[in-house]
């Protein structure tokens, strides 16, 4: 697991929140008889939280097995680590590592995969240098089924949000390229992706933020144009329980999290 997923998870956190459960499923048609039934879909998880509000681990519920994370912080409560276990035989998956500049910044995340063999180790490692506003992060791996190697590049504004992100695969073949733009409140306004010639192909324009929550964006592209919208449902601590996404009014994911307070 990488930073870019803990953060995920950490950021899920809500106030007084001891275990987050969150289960998505979406509607599935059946025919002789017709009926329509709720279809539990992958990246289901529980998050436990101490009373400060820290990430100590997670179990995560995946269609052909369960694994649990624990994550481990050094005194000054940043991360450095992250263990994944199967939870049916408390064996090991993968075991990340993370280390930091003298800024607080990420230098390099080094993720070990055992795939159930302790002979066969998986490494890929994450190496982050900075310059001004500018970020690069070279991405290599010991596979011999993925040679490949990848750099992404960000950029940030004075506020340090991305308004620039470009990934390269082996030095020339671009994978992706994505402007920002951010609104007076610094929320997302809009998102253009761009082709290899720096040319938009499609435009996320994002709808204003209620309560500080996303409430969707429309799509609009050549090929493709679509609203996507989220309908939230809110308990009396005004943490969202369930979240409807809509695609042009559709309902397409049904999400929902259960939160227990200390």
């Amino acid at each position: 697991m990488l930073l870019a997923e803990f953060k995920k998870y950490k950021s899920q956190y809500e106030k007084g929140a001891k275990k987050i459960s969150l289960r998505s499923s979406y509607p599935k048609l059946l025919k002789n008889p017709i009926e329509i039934t709720m279809e539990q879909t992958h990246g289901n998880y529980d998050l436990y939280f101490n009373r400060h509000g820290v990430l100590l681990h997670s179990v995560h519920m995946e269609k052909n097995n369960n694994f649990k994370a624990i994550y481990g912080y050094n005194r000054k409560g940043v991360l450095i680590s992250i263990m994944t276990l199967l939870s049916e035989k408390n064996e090991l998956l993968s075991m990340s590592e993370f280390e930091y500049d003298k800024q607080g910044r990420i230098e390099t995340e080094t993720d070990r995969s055992f795939f159930y063999n302790p002979d066969e180790v998986l490494t890929t490692e994450y190496i982050h240098t900075y310059a001004d506003n500018k970020e690069e992060i070279f991405m290599s791996s010991d596979s011999e089924l993925d040679e490949d190697e990848y750099t992404e590049y960000l950029t940030y504004d004075n506020k340090l949000k991305v308004i620039e992100d470009k990934l390269i695969r082996n030095e020339e073949e671009l994978v992706w390229w994505n402007k920002t733009e951010y609104n007076s409140t610094g929320e997302i306004a809009k998102e253009f992706s761009l082709n290899s010639r720096g040319e938009p192909d499609g435009v996320y324009a994002f709808l204003k933020t209620e309560n500080g929550m996303s409430k969707g964006y429309n799509f609009t592209s050549e090929r493709s144009n679509y609203l996507r919208e989220y309908d939230y449902t809110f308990n009396k601590q005004g943490h969202w329980i369930h979240q409807v996404m809509l695609n042009d009014g559709e309902p397409r994911y049904f999400y929902d999290r259960a939160i227990e307070y200390y």
